[in-house]
């Protein structure tokens, strides 16, 4: 049997890979509508980074390109390499019209696309190298922030303070800041600062130490260490430079990256003189903040989608829309720990599929019954709005869309009003004072649809009215009045939400 070395799985792109990275990346333009205002995007990943050589390309649109498409290419960089290119088609509306604003924007893309590729990259070693996948999840502005610090941090050999609300992806930062730094292929060793005797805690760091050579240790919650426990971290620190400290074997400290956690600001516990002065000026270098999961709305949907594939018993158990509204509701106060408690409960305890909220009751009655509030504040209302959606769109009606969320009931109006224009996801978002990300949540929770969904359907209930007033109205005009450049586009979609091609219906009005 051939052996193929780890090194060789993470640094060039398997099948498996590649189709993590597909996967990854067709849900965020789905997600986004990021690519929506280019009639095509491709991306294409290197086999290794700056190698100019392709591993991998992922077309995302409503058509395949052509040879005149006029592609515009867009490099794909993460810590000043190459490893892709973006290409976008220079024909469409949008790079016609604005294409300032359209560069601007496919920039934007290509940043993003760079900081999920390498999300991707920090996940597939993680399973590798700790035997189980750690990664952000979500598309908010809030973790690309994340991202962009993790991809500095990454870049440099300082310690890193990261410091989050608990129960917060503390160790889903740290891990990807070293699996996406040179030091990926060496060890990565945790250790948790819990109670423990002065003399257990001094083995445990030489244990840990000596096995992190070369590679990167994560002290978890270093703020719950005792001032004992952290004087004997500063004479380890600098055990390497003083010979003299007999009382530790020679450990080169230096070749070791040091990452820590800590749910309280260390420099406030400093002030209060309960943790070491010392030890906060050789950690006292990068610093993150982990926003709350409450913060985070918008990627609830995404994480909770990544926890059910990762702990459910059987491939087609999944949750029913009732208990993904009342999981995304909820404020989950101990973050993302709390809600992979529940939902791996919820996966093994469920007596029915898709899991309903009877099940949920029995195994989260605190999530139900704050869900079952709110239901009796509003989601009565808010089922008025799903149900006259479109209906109420066409009319220009927006009495039924009052009780949603102001940006909600700015972006819907909008689409009212500039259905057959070129419309993106962002320039709605932009038009409602959200950002996109926030937007696609909003859609998605309060309305059961996205801005493509909605958009399309919108242009299609206006097409059949043209065919109905006009049966003998030409397919292509009546593409064009209706938003759709792309004729092929627009029949593929006309009979998606008919069951009929446009000509069928026209003759069926005749």
């Amino acid at each position: 049997m051939k052996h193929c070395s780890i090194t060789d799985l993470s640094d060039r792109p398997s099948t498996a890979n590649l189709l993590a990275n597909q996967h990854l990346l067709k849900r965020y333009f789905d997600t986004t509508g990021e690519c929506d205002q280019f009639a095509h995007a491709a991306v294409k990943l290197y086999d290794q980074e700056d190698s100019g050589v392709d591993a991998y390309k992922f077309n995302y649109g409503p058509r395949t390109p052509k040879s005149d498409d006029n592609l515009l290419c867009y490099p794909i960089i993460y810590q000043r390499k190459r490893i892709g290119d973006l290409s976008l088609c220079g024909n469409s509306a949008a790079v016609i019209s604005e294409p300032q604003s359209a560069k601007v924007r496919a920039s934007a893309v290509a940043r993003k696309i760079a900081l999920l590729v390498k999300r991707d990259q920090a996940n597939t070693l993680s399973g590798l190298y700790l035997g189980k996948p750690l990664s952000l999840e979500g598309y908010s502005e809030a973790v690309f922030g994340l991202e962009a610090f993790i991809e500095k941090a990454a870049g440099t050999y300082s310690p890193v303070v990261i410091e989050g609300d608990f129960g917060s992806e503390k160790l889903e930062v740290a891990s990807s800041i070293h699996f996406n730094s040179q030091r990926k292929h060496q060890p990565f060793i945790e250790l948790t600062c819990s109670a423990s005797s002065q003399t257990d805690f001094q083995q445990r760091l030489i244990n840990c130490f000596t096995k992190a050579k070369g590679g990167s240790i994560y002290l978890h919650d270093i703020d719950e260490l005792s001032i004992e426990q952290q004087s004997l971290l500063v004479e380890l620190l600098a055990a390497s430079s003083e010979h003299n400290l007999d009382m530790w074997p020679q450990i080169n400290t230096a070749d070791v990256r040091l990452i820590v956690s800590t749910t309280t600001a260390l420099p406030s516990l400093v002030k209060q003189g309960r943790f070491s002065r010392a030890l906060y000026a050789r950690l006292d270098f990068l610093h993150v903040n982990l926003p709350r999961l409450s913060e985070r709305k918008e990627d609830l949907s995404a994480i909770i989608d990544q926890l059910v594939k990762r702990h459910r018993l059987y491939r087609e158990q999944y949750l029913s829309d009732d208990v993904e509204k009342a999981l995304c509701q909820y404020h989950w106060p101990e973050n993302y720990q709390q809600l992979e408690r529940i939902i791996a409960r919820l996966l093994a305890l469920a007596n029915s599929n898709p899991i309903s909220l009877h099940d949920l009751n029995l195994c989260a009655p605190q999530i139900t019954s704050k869900a079952q509030v709110a239901r009796n504040q509003g989601f009565t209302q808010y089922h008025e709005a799903q149900q006259s959606l479109i209906p109420s769109l066409m009319a220009q009606n927006y009495q039924p869309f009052k009780p949603l969320h102001n940006g909600l009931q700015k972006a819907l109006r909008f689409l009212a009003e500039n259905y057959s224009k070129e419309i993106t996801l962002t320039q709605l978002a932009q038009n409602a004072c959200v950002s996109p990300s926030h937007l696609s949540y909003l859609l998605k929770f309060y309305l059961g649809h996205s801005f493509k969904q909605i958009l399309a359907e919108l242009r299609i209930e206006k097409a059949k009215l043209l065919f109905d007033a006009n049966p003998h109205a030409r397919i292509t005009d009546a593409a064009l009045d209706v938003g759709f450049g792309d004729l092929s586009h627009f029949e593929k979609i006309f009979k998606r939400y008919t069951c009929l091609t446009p000509r069928q219906y026209k003759n069926s009005r005749r």
